[in-house]
């Protein structure tokens, strides 16, 4: 109230003209205007297409030997076992169960994507899964050992990265140079 006054005031005295004190009067009883909304944030980037089909081929590669392997064993067990046969079909039989695990464990793997975009040079992608759990499990064990990882909690930071991930909120740090300059993206997720 005290300011509405203040403006019939300068009115009076002549200071401002009646628009300039209408227009002030309309401000003090309109709310403000609400500000522009942000921009939607952007999408975060997405694994390379080639990481999310490179399981497929590794997978139905173990599955091939897996195969193999299980004739090679099912001839060498049901007529004259020959010492060599037998011995290759036990290799390529584990060979097709850890290419079968490999598989699977590559489509539920997170993964650590370094991309580098330069504008005169050659762009790099450099994409490694990463098993988070191994990782804490091996910074905890080594704890005894590296005195400067006791009360750093790096484990507990790698654990909640990886829930986080899990509940679909990948880790995405992007650094744009000037115009025309290097683009780095670091994708976790």
């Amino acid at each position: 109230m005290d300011e509405r006054l203040h403006i019939l005031e300068l009115i009076e005295a002549g200071e401002i003209s009646v628009e300039e004190g209408a227009r002030r009067l309309d401000a003090l009883v309109r709310p403000p205007e609400p500000p522009e909304p942000a921009a939607p944030p952007a999408a975060p980037a997405a694994r390379p297409a080639w990481v999310r089909w490179l399981w497929q081929p590794v997978f139905w590669t173990g599955v091939a030997l897996l195969a193999g392997g299980g004739l090679l064993l099912a001839t060498a067990y049901t007529g004259e076992a020959a010492t060599g046969r037998l011995a290759w079909g036990w290799l390529i039989f584990a060979s097709g169960v850890l290419g079968v695990l490999l598989g699977w464990w590559l489509q539920r793997a997170h993964w650590l994507c370094l991309r580098v975009r330069q504008h005169d040079g050659p762009n790099v992608t450099l994409a490694l899964p990463l098993p988070l759990g191994l990782i804490a499990w091996g910074l905890r064990v080594a704890r005894p050992f590296v005195p400067q990882l006791e009360g750093t909690g790096v484990d507990e930071v790698i654990l909640a990265m990886r829930e986080e991930i899990r509940d679909g909120h990948p880790f995405v740090v992007e650094v744009n140079e000037r115009e025309g300059g290097e683009h780095v993206q670091v994708y976790f997720g």
